[in-house]
C-alpha cells in the first residue's frame, strides 16, 4: 500500500457494522469490531486488547484494513517503549501509523498526533472514542457496553 492509498483509507468516513459492541474489561483480549466504509466496499476491523500480566492499565487498539490485510493504526497505552527506525525512543504511550517507507509503521508520541485526542489515557471509554474519532469511525447510534 502506498502512503497516498493509506491517506485515502484514513480519510474515509466509516461506521461500526453493528448496533451494539462490548468493549473488553481489564485483562481481556481478543475482541474484534467489524467496521465498514460509508462510501466504498472497504472493510476494516478494530482489534481490542487489554491483556497484560504486569500492568492493569495496558491497552492496545488497532485498526486494520481487511481488503489489503494492512495494519493501519495501532494505539498503545502503558506498553513497552519503542525505538523508531530513526533511532528516536518513544514513551510507553504512543501510536503507530502505517508508513510505506518504513515497512509497516512509524510510532509517534500521542501529543504529536493531536492536541485534543488521547488526553485522558486512564479512561478506556474515552481512549476508545478518541481512537474511533482519529480513524474517522462513527459511533452514532452504537450502544457501547463492557467497560468498568
Amino acid at each position: 500500500m502506498t502512503n497516498d492509498e493509506f491517506k485515502k483509507l484514513m480519510a474515509m468516513q466509516k461506521r461500526i457494522n453493528s448496533g451494539r459492541i462490548e468493549l473488553p474489561r481489564i485483562g481481556e483480549k481478543g475482541r474484534i469490531i467489524d467496521v465498514v466504509s460509508n462510501t466504498s466496499k472497504d472493510v476494516f476491523v478494530i482489534d481490542l486488547d487489554r491483556r497484560s500480566a504486569i500492568s492493569l492499565s495496558k491497552v492496545k487498539l488497532q485498526e486494520r484494513h481487511m481488503n489489503s490485510l494492512i495494519g493501519m493504526v495501532r494505539l498503545e497505552i502503558d506498553a513497552r517503549p519503542h525505538i523508531n527506525p530513526d533511532g528516536r525512543k518513544l514513551s510507553r504511550n504512543h501510536i503507530h501509523i502505517y508508513s510505506e517507507g518504513y515497512g509497516t509503521s512509524v510510532a509517534f508520541e500521542l501529543n504529536e498526533i493531536s492536541k485534543e485526542l488521547f488526553r485522558d489515557i486512564g479512561d478506556y471509554n474515552k481512549v476508545f472514542n478518541d481512537f474511533c474519532e482519529f480513524c474517522k469511525i462513527s459511533l452514532d447510534g452504537i450502544t457501547i457496553q463492557g467497560v468498568m
